[in-house]
């Protein structure tokens, strides 16, 4: 996978990082450097796409600020409102970010870097992904609202601030709001509409 400079910055970094936090949040390190890296074979520079999304949510509203408050904030009004309120100005259906997603992140994460995929489980974040997985097996019907609601209960607005927690939020929360605009704004051909969600 992708840009070597980017995985060897980041074993670079974690150099730096006292025991105990590199311990606490290495999984989520590597976990971002493949996702970044996923994207960026598609020419996507995530980092630099979610921050102008979040600029836009920010603008427009819906988040006050860029904290891990204001996400949760946001989180648990989409988790008893269908969808994002207008304004909705963003318009770019095209974008790789609203169709691809990786696969197998832990397995990169684990090829790559080598680490435990027993200890990626435990994360806050994973915990949730895997209510929402339990979710869905469970029962024949789940709303969006319904894993906004897991999220809300599972993590913290201090995991929210984790980067890589937090861009996997953004992206969910980045086809959310395409869906959004594009359900009530023109109609969208179902094959396209289904591939976002």
């Amino acid at each position: 996978m992708g840009n070597p400079f980017k995985i060897y910055l980041s074993i670079f970094l974690l150099s730096f990082i006292g025991c105990s936090e590199k311990e606490k949040d290495q999984e989520y390190v590597f976990l971002l450097t493949c996702y970044e890296d996923f994207y960026l074979n598609y020419d996507v520079d995530l980092n630099q796409e979610l921050n102008q999304f979040e600029n836009q949510l920010v603008a427009e509203g819906h988040l006050k600020n860029t904290s891990g408050d204001a996400y949760m904030d946001l989180l648990r009004y989409l988790e008893t409102n269908s969808y994002f309120s207008p304004p909705l100005k963003m318009d770019d259906f095209e974008n790789a970010v609203l169709y691809k997603t990786p696969e197998d992140l832990i397995n990169c994460a684990h090829s790559i870097f080598g680490i435990d995929s027993i200890l990626v489980a435990k994360t806050a974040f994973f915990r949730a992904e895997r209510k929402i997985g339990e979710l869905l097996n469970s029962s024949e019907e789940v709303s969006m609202n319904d894993i906004f609601g897991v999220y809300t209960r599972e993590l913290s607005a201090e995991e929210l601030e984790k980067p890589y927690v937090k861009q996997a939020i953004q992206v969910m929360l980045y086809r959310w709001y395409f869906k959004s605009k594009y359900d009530r704004e023109i109609s969208i051909p179902a094959e396209k509409k289904d591939s976002i969600f």
